[in-house]
């Protein structure tokens, strides 16, 4: 195997790892939405004009934002490694052609084996360089991919129903 298929492979296992490591301090970040969210059970009993008591019931649903601010920080600082990652996922198509082409130049046209040898390692090249892109491909839309779009859409309900509440929260000291 040639310098460049075997720089390939390797390559292609360290991002692998990388892209790994981001799905399991995605799914962390995601699974810290539940400590997030804090709920409580309001009861509360009063009197009409008339007298009778009256009770209403309620879950409130508030948002500890000093976890939410650590969280975000937290996916913050792994999504970095995730988009490096993943950006070098289209370099792995580019070194097979550069291993195919360095195959070709390096043959001498006019001995048979050298040419033979060159296109060896040109076709080896092409096909590491594919099938490292196309599997981790699949492994980026299929595991941190998922996760960070998930996060992305919490960290947007979060966030709206907290300026949510405090709009209510506005309006009724206005009131």
């Amino acid at each position: 195997m040639d310098f460049i298929s075997v720089l390939i492979i390797i390559l292609g296992i360290a991002v692998l790892a990388v892209l790994l490591w981001c799905s399991m301090k995605f799914k962390e970040i995601l699974l810290a939405f539940g400590r997030i969210e804090v709920r409580e059970n309001a009861y509360r009993e009063k009197l009409d004009k008339k007298g009778n008591v009256s009770a209403t019931a309620e879950q409130k649903v508030s948002y500890d934002r000093k976890k939410l601010e650590e969280n975000r920080e937290e996916y913050n600082k792994r999504y970095s490694f995730y988009v490096v990652a993943s950006q070098l996922i289209s370099l792995f198509p580019l070194l097979g052609i550069f291993g195919t082409v360095l195959g070709l130049v390096t043959s001498d046209l006019a001995d048979i084996d050298s040419l033979v040898a060159g296109l060896s390692q040109a076709l080896w090249t092409t096909f590491w360089g594919l099938v490292c892109a196309i599997i981790l491909k699949a492994v980026d839309a299929i595991l941190p991919g998922k996760l960070v779009n998930d996060i992305d859409a919490r960290f947007d309900t979060v966030d709206s129903a907290i300026e949510r509440l405090s709009l209510e929260t506005i309006i009724k000291e206005a009131q």
